[in-house]
């Protein structure tokens, strides 16, 4: 039997989490042997500002941190949000080899 890889793109909002629902129930509840879900999360780029648009800020490296730490707080959420929705999901179990 060959392996099936499933890409589930998540983000933040509530669609993402209902498109990785429907997947779990449409293309995993059959059975869910040589099967790996890779869940993506692409975090949004900081915001760049050129010199010359006035009505952008200056970040100094304090603010660039709070935006990092911003960023990874944001996929945290993502991926326990999608961990809830997997945990949620009842699959057929795979027969013992």
């Amino acid at each position: 039997m060959d392996e099936r890889r499933i890409v589930v793109a998540v983000d933040e909002s509530e669609e993402s989490m209902y498109a990785l629902s429907w997947c779990l129930n449409n293309l995993l509840s059959q059975s869910i042997c040589n099967t790996t879900l890779v869940l993506l999360y692409v975090k949004p780029p900081p915001p760049v500002f050129s010199s010359i648009d006035t009505t952008g800020y200056l970040f100094d490296s304090d603010a660039f941190a709070t935006l990092q730490k911003y960023g990874k707080k944001l996929a945290n959420s993502v991926m326990n949000k999608a961990e809830t929705v997997y945990r949620n999901f009842n699959p057929n179990v795979c027969p013992s080899a």
